[in-house]
């Protein structure tokens, strides 16, 4: 039965079935992680009037610039504002991902029965679900959908569609912008290295090569006029353990890919000498993919380079994570299915025994995004250095007014645990931790959290406001002084926060400076009177 699904549209329609089934229960999710922001905050959204400007700003208030992205939610959301919809278009594009991973397979001279294979196993594996199953990680479907799209395209020299999949990788995430070129030159010399025929070193070629040189100079154009300041940097590593630690991730991964068992997403990595075992395992890993590279080409090269963001070449948040392997994977999956396609009639056999059990694992899988405390209590569980899950626990103890919990889950998240890589929104975690002491009436816990994150900031308005939040504590707990000082420059803005200013003229007239409260009070009202002329 598998064996007539191998060529045509019934295979492709059979990995896209599997790929949304094995998946399923991630329909029923809810809004998680960063969601909250990117959705519920609205910081990834513009209504249909403001989809143009998405290319001309950084994506959800990050460092980051991924405009097709936060088109592709905001679409979303001016058809529907439930989860429901969100999951299942993120579904689809992990579902048009793995029918892509069957169409690169092909050009890159799989058979139709090893292409077919591929996306089988693609679309199941567990180590997919993150990407499948979070909405804030479609963008790495999206970037695996293009990146694919770009082989096919470019191994069948057809220019407009190689450069249009070339753009839009690079405009959807860091890592299509990356890869898009580098996968072009690695396809390039490796037809090269077989020996191009006078036709295909001719127009046709020339042109597919500038069309995607074309491409990738628009997208690099875009980003060096509207991307934000890249914020990641380079954890401060002795060179033994940064290369340790790299190397352990590596090993990590590989086990990810091979022995999905271990399902964890929390990035909080140990940081590791270079002598350890698990460094040495990275070790072998990276020589092992360098050696079948060397001697596979093809679809190996495309593999091994695929993997360079996960050494973290080019820094970024997170150390770890399995959306990091989402890529890698596709052309992982063409390698296995071509090496058991070589080895004859157990090719099926083999994606059956992989492909169930794999299939059961990402069903699993897909539970957890029900809510935050059934995504992260686990992995908070296993490992208390996992600071983002602290955060979004203590979110969620927020959100049910429990403020001693979500006081202890944010000082947590705060606070860099001695020995881990492990990433937080600190500033964030400060500022909701001061929240919290605020509304359980401890003022000088309130104002050391605020303190605390005023010193951070770096952004001008997320400082105006965190001033004001520190005022209001110390108005509250009888400094009235320190509360008219901190605002002082505030009351000198032309567009100074309303809210700011009553609470400065409260400090002013808590002082005895009457006078001086009253400008306030005038100014305010006459601000009010303004806007209700506007209206």
């Amino acid at each position: 039965m598998l064996g007539d699904l191998s060529s045509g549209r019934r295979g492709l329609v059979a990995v896209a079935a599997l790929a949304a089934a094995s998946h399923a229960t991630a329909l029923g999710g809810g809004y998680v992680w960063l969601d909250h922001a990117h959705i519920g905050e609205g910081r990834a959204l513009a209504a249909p009037s403001g989809w143009p400007g998405l290319f001309t700003r950084g994506f959800a208030d990050t460092g980051f610039y991924r405009p097709l992205m936060a088109l592709s939610l905001s679409i979303d959301a001016a058809v529907s504002r439930t989860p429901g919809l969100f999951h299942a278009v993120t579904l689809g594009w992990h579902a048009l991902a793995s029918v892509m991973t069957t169409v690169a397979a092909r050009t890159l001279g799989l058979s139709p029965r090893a292409a077919l294979a591929a996306g089988l196993l693609f679309a199941v594996h567990p180590t997919t679900s993150l990407v499948a199953s979070a909405i804030a990680f479609r963008s790495e479907a999206m970037t695996a959908v293009f990146l694919l799209a770009l082989v096919a395209a470019h191994q069948t020299q057809r220019p407009a569609l190689a450069a249009a999949a070339l753009l839009a990788g690079a405009l959807t995430k860091e890592t299509g912008w990356l890869l898009g070129p580098l996968l072009v030159l690695a396809l390039s010399v490796g037809r090269h290295r077989e020996g191009a025929s006078p036709a295909e070193a001719g127009a046709t070629r020339l042109r597919l090569l500038a069309a995607e040189g074309a491409a990738f100079a628009a997208a690099t154009g875009l980003r060096l006029l509207y991307a934000p300041r890249f914020r990641a940097e380079h954890p401060a590593l002795p060179l033994d353990e940064s290369i340790g630690t790299r190397l352990a991730a590596l090993g990590k991964s590989a086990l990810a890919l091979l022995v999905p068992i271990d399902q964890s997403l929390c990035d909080a990595f140990p940081i590791t000498r270079t002598a350890s075992l698990s460094a040495l395992l990275g070790a072998a890993v990276l020589g092992g993919v360098a050696l079948l590279a060397a001697r596979r080409r093809g679809a190996a090269w495309l593999f091994a380079l695929a993997l360079l963001p996960s050494l973290q070449l080019v820094p970024i948040m997170r150390w770890w994570s399995p959306h990091y392997l989402y890529v890698p994977l596709a052309f992982g999956a063409m390698l296995l299915a071509g090496a058991a396609d070589r080895r004859g009639r157990y090719l099926w056999a083999g994606v059956v025994v992989l492909g169930v059990p794999f299939a059961a694992l990402s069903l699993h899988e897909g539970r957890r995004y029900a809510s935050d405390a059934r995504l992260w209590a686990p992995e908070v569980s296993r490992e208390p250095a996992c600071r983002e899950g602290q955060f979004f626990l203590g979110e969620t103890a927020r959100g049910a007014r429990d403020w001693e919990e979500a006081a202890s889950r944010y000082e947590r998240a705060a606070a860099p645990v001695a020995g881990y890589l492990s990433y937080a929104d600190e500033l964030a975690a400060l500022q909701n931790l001061g929240a919290v002491r605020f509304a359980q009436g401890r003022w000088a816990d309130a104002r050391a959290a605020w303190t605390s994150a005023l010193e951070r900031s770096t952004d001008g308005r997320e400082k105006r406001e965190i001033a004001h939040n520190l005022a209001a504590v110390m108005l509250r707990s009888g400094d009235p002084a320190a509360a008219a000082s901190l605002l002082e420059p505030e009351a000198g803005r032309d567009d100074a926060i309303p809210e700011s200013l009553l609470i400065r003229a409260r400090a002013l007239h808590d002082l005895g400076r009457e006078e001086e409260a009253l400008d306030l009070v005038r100014r305010l009202q006459g601000t009010a009177r303004k806007r209700a002329r506007d209206r």
